[in-house]
């Protein structure tokens, strides 16, 4: 697995409409995707999942993925794109 950190963008954080963006987004991938925080991981397809995590705006969170680092690199820059996340 390659992972980065990123930070959220979002004010209210992975929250609600933040959430189904982030894993709408995510689940055009054919690869097992993980979000951390604060010690716990989730996959990151999974919006119940996501929301467990309780990010709120303006943290970093670890995102990784079971591939490659160009792989890694799409999903990053699609979220940034999207302007769900910054990077680090």
């Amino acid at each position: 697995m390659v992972s980065t950190t990123l930070k959220v963008v979002a004010p209210d954080g992975l929250t609600g409409d933040a959430v189904n963006q982030l894993t709408n987004e995510l689940s055009k991938y054919q690869f097992k995707i993980m979000l951390k925080y604060q010690g716990t991981t989730t996959v990151a397809t999974s919006s119940l999942g996501v929301m467990s995590l309780g990010v709120p705006g303006g943290a970093n969170f670890e995102l990784s993925v079971d591939g490659t680092t160009d792989q890694l690199e799409k999903i990053i820059q699609a979220l940034v794109d999207s302007k769900m996340v910054e990077r680090l």
